[in-house]
């Protein structure tokens, strides 16, 4: 293993690599508290990953980036379906995950609550860096900021100006295009990013994928203290969906969506900031089929479409040297519209509001202590409250521990609080033959009590940083389906059960031991315990991610990423996957041709092999494929 060879040459190499090599100071984030901070000062364990690292990763989307993340899991209900989940497979469309583009969450609460459906739809060239909190965080972010925060922050439109264009062509039919234009001067600039990702997913599934982009971006400066950034993007996906039996057959799914995101930040002061956000979004899911069952024949629908408007404002300040505070509020209006998901023709609808605030506090210069706290209103769930109480003691310079309880919640989807689903006869409308879920709307909130130690550090010398995290959490009231009796019919119901223990620790270093040379090892332990040997399966013992980036001579880039997890299964119908393994390279060739910059390179994932992913019958083989980018 590189990493492992590495340490023990790393007291030679440290001779040879300036301070310059490493990165020097830590990066700022604005994940955990609101408030800009370094990594060694926020209230919880953030991995950054950078523009370049995600260049040089060979990813086509954001799920395969964050597996470099300690915990984080990748699987793909299908080739067309790829999916992250922070600790444990509790579910297939990340709805216990929340993900943030430039403060707008993707998350859709509209069916079963889903985040891959969005992450799916975003443009990798367009990152600027990743944030991720290993934890959760409702106390900033509010409800579904329950395991995992995804923060993504997408480049400033001055920083793309002029011509990008992309195209990528390999193994399983492959076809990826990126073309973006940027423009302006000091006062504005525009961009204006149009793509497309194209696949036929896993060989003997019918799993084509399909997704289109058009992301247009504005940076505003109309006077020395404000900023106004305006985003409007649109895109769908078309999907291959079904496993080819009577009640799952072979179709093509999809789904559109709209969004419009105005933020206006103004500096008071140099140490006093108001920000101002409108976002409206708005999504159309289409995926019906006939079941067939012997001689009865059904339409299945969960169709629909779903809208969000939402407004915030916040006012972050320093009151004195030796404290900090962000305060403000949001709310937000969401609707859906299905027949045959809700049984209604009519438009449902929930309203939430939400008032939050923190406060850092430097006691001494070793110390510092931050508190907390969100409180929320749910028109079906009512009010709830997550704190959070952290204290970050700076051992040595380089040095910090850091000890935290915080409380997160995940709010129930439309379709846990107002789902009712019913199948009728084709050839007789009005015979009904099964009702699949019919909610009670008793269910409460999903909740996390977690607590934490975590250690940060820095070693100049010899170039490596250490970021270590211990946690236990408990989950109470988790969401499961239980079948009860309506008439002669047992459909579902989303009900509460006690949840389970969680408890593990991670860790990622990052070592520089030669100019060039780049060697990164995340992984994390984790155990789940029940009672229920199902349930305590849905997370590995340990999975692991070893990176390795390396210049070589003629302006070469190599890079390798190799994964590893440990035998477990993904709630929702998932298999026992036995330990799968998965090693991808890369080698790209920089260039310049007079002002045209651009790079070519060529990417093998799974190079080892292929391996089983969700179910025993899915492979994810090896695949090969080559990338031309020109900037102009």
């Amino acid at each position: 293993m590189p990493f492992l060879l590495a340490l023990l040459i790393a007291p030679a190499a440290a001779q040879e690599v300036s301070e310059k090599d490493y990165f020097g100071d830590l990066p700022v984030v604005l994940s955990v508290s609101r408030l800009a901070q370094p990594l060694d000062e926020t209230p919880g364990a953030v991995t950054v990953i950078d523009r370049e690292l995600i260049r040089r990763s060979g990813a086509r989307e954001v799920a395969e980036v964050l597996r470099l993340v300690p915990g984080f899991l990748l699987t793909y209900r299908n080739g067309a379906n790829p999916q992250a989940s922070y600790h444990a497979g509790m579910d297939t469309y990340g709805s216990r995950m929340q993900v943030y583009v430039d403060g707008r969450s993707i998350y859709s609460s509209f069916y079963l609550g889903d985040t891959h459906v969005g992450l799916r739809g975003l443009v990798l060239e367009d990152i600027e860096r990743i944030e991720v909190l290993r934890g959760s965080n409702s106390a900033s972010f509010g409800a579904n900021a329950f395991l995992g925060v995804v923060n993504i922050v997408t480049r400033n439109a001055a920083d793309t100006h002029g011509v990008m264009l992309s195209a990528t062509v390999g193994d399983k039919g492959i076809n990826d295009n990126v073309a973006r234009v940027g423009w302006g001067d000091e006062k504005a600039s525009f961009r204006v990013t149009g793509a497309r990702r194209v696949d036929r997913g896993f060989n003997n599934n019918y799993d084509d994928s399909h997704v289109s982009r058009l992301q247009l971006r504005a940076d505003l400066m109309p006077t020395v203290k404000d900023d106004v950034m305006i985003q409007f993007g649109a895109g769908e996906t078309w999907r291959g969906e079904g496993v080819g039996t009577g009640g799952n057959p072979f179709r093509t799914a999809g789904n559109a969506d709209a969004h419009l995101l105005v933020r206006w930040q103004r500096q008071l002061t140099p140490d006093q900031q108001f920000e101002l956000r409108f976002v409206h979004e708005r999504e159309f899911l289409r995926d019906r089929f006939i079941a067939t069952a012997g001689p009865i024949s059904a339409l299945v629908d969960t169709s629909g479409e779903g809208q969000r408007t939402e407004i915030g404002l916040q006012h972050s300040l320093r009151l004195d040297e030796a404290m900090r505070v962000v305060w403000g509020g949001e709310w937000r209006y969401e609707t859906a519209r299905s027949k045959p998901v809700f049984f209604t023709a009519d438009t449902i609808s929930l309203h939430q509001w939400r008032g939050f605030g923190s406060v850092e506090w430097r006691p001494h210069p070793q110390w510092l202590l931050q508190a907390g706290g969100m409180y929320e209103g749910h028109s079906y769930t009512g009010g709830t409250f997550s704190p959070r109480l952290t204290a970050n003691f700076h051992v040595l310079p380089d040095h910090t521990l850091r000890a935290g309880i915080t409380k997160s919640q995940r709010a129930p989807t439309f379709y846990e609080l107002r789902g009712d689903s019913r199948l009728y006869l084709l050839t007789a409308p009005a015979t009904q033959v099964a009702w699949t879920f019919l909610a009670s709307g008793n269910v409460k909130p999903e909740t996390l009590i977690t607590n934490e130690l975590g250690y940060l550090g820095r070693f100049r010398q010899i170039n490596l940083s250490v970021d270590a995290r211990a946690f236990v959490e408990r989950m109470n009231n988790r969401v499961w389906f239980s079948a009860r009796t309506v008439g002669a019919f047992a459909p579902n119901d989303a009900v509460n059960r006690p949840g389970p223990r969680i408890h593990g620790f991670e860790y990622q270093f990052d070592w520089r031991p030669f100019s060039g040379t780049r060697l990164m090892l995340a992984e994390a332990h984790t155990r789940i315990a029940s009672g229920d040997p199902a349930e305590e399966r849905e997370a590995p013992d340990r999975n692991t991610s070893v990176t390795w980036l390396q210049r070589l001579p003629g302006e070469f880039e190599f890079s390798a990423i190799s994964t590893a997890t440990t035998p477990f299964k993904w709630a929702g119908g998932g298999d026992l996957i036995n330990t799968p393994r998965r090693l991808d390279v890369r080698l790209g060739k920089p260039f310049a041709m007079g002002a045209t910059r651009g790079e070519v390179s060529v990417t093998v994932q799974a190079i080892n092999g292929g391996y089983q992913v969700y179910k025993m019958n899915q492979r994810f083989d090896r695949r090969a494929f080559a990338t031309l980018r020109l900037d102009f």
